[in-house]
C-alpha cells in the first residue's frame, strides 16, 4: 500500500508544479484495444492453474503540459477470460480506473514513451457461477511503447503494460491506441 501513496504523491507534485506550456500542450482523448493476460494458482485451497488471455478495451483522456510530459486517466475493461477445467467453468473479469504520468521522448513524428500510475481495480473470478474472488484495490501499473503522430493531431501508439493486481500472480496487457490531440 505504501507504493500507491508514493506514486500518488509524485503524481500530485508533478501536476501542481510549474510547467512551461508550448504548442504541443493541451487536451487529448482516445481509445484502445488490446490483449490482457492474467494468471493465478491455487484459489481458496483449490488446485487451479488459470492462465488465459482476453480482449481488452480502454478509453482515456489526458493533458499534455508540453511534448515531454502529460497526465492521463484511463478507464479499462480487461474483458472476460473463460476456462473449462474438468467440470469447472471458471470466469474472470476485471476493470479499472488508472491515473498516470506519461513521459515522452519525441523523435520527429515518432515518439518513445513510458508511463507509471495507480490502478484502482475491481476483479471477479467465478467457478460454475459461485464467486471465488470479488475484490477491489489499488496497485501500481507501468508501461512503455512507441507512438506515431499523423496529421499533427492523430497519435497512434503500441504499448505494453505490467499490471500489478494482488489477486493475480501475473497480469499484463498489450495495446494499440489512437488519440486525437486538440
Amino acid at each position: 500500500m505504501h507504493r500507491e501513496w508514493v506514486v500518488a504523491g509524485a503524481f500530485l507534485t508533478l501536476s501542481a508544479g510549474p510547467v512551461l506550456a508550448d504548442e504541443n500542450s493541451g487536451l487529448y482523448l482516445g481509445a484502445g484495444f488490446g490483449d490482457f493476460s492474467s494468471e493465478f494458482d491455487d484459489i481458496e485451497d483449490v488446485d487451479i492453474d488459470f492462465d488465459e488471455d482476453s480482449d481488452a478495451s480502454k478509453l482515456f483522456g489526458g493533458w499534455r503540459f508540453n511534448r515531454f510530459m502529460a497526465l492521463q486517466l484511463d478507464y479499462i475493461e480487461f474483458g472476460e477470460a473463460d476456462l473449462a477445467l474438468d467440470e469447472l467453468d471458471i470466469e474472470s473479469k476485471a476493470q479499472s480506473l488508472t491515473p498516470s504520468i506519461v513521459g515522452t521522448l519525441p523523435l520527429g513524428f515518432v515518439e518513445l514513451f513510458a508511463k507509471a500510475g495507480v490502478l484502482f481495480y475491481e476483479v471477479e473470478v467465478t467457478a460454475n457461477g459461485d464467486s471465488l474472488i470479488d475484490e477491489s484495490g489499488a496497485n501500481v501499473v507501468y508501461g512503455a511503447g512507441l507512438g506515431l503522430t499523423l496529421l499533427e493531431r492523430l497519435a497512434l501508439r503500441a504499448e505494453y503494460e505490467v499490471i500489478d493486481i494482488d489477486e493475480f500472480e501475473d497480469a499484463e496487457a498489450a495495446w494499440i491506441t489512437a488519440a486525437w490531440r486538440f
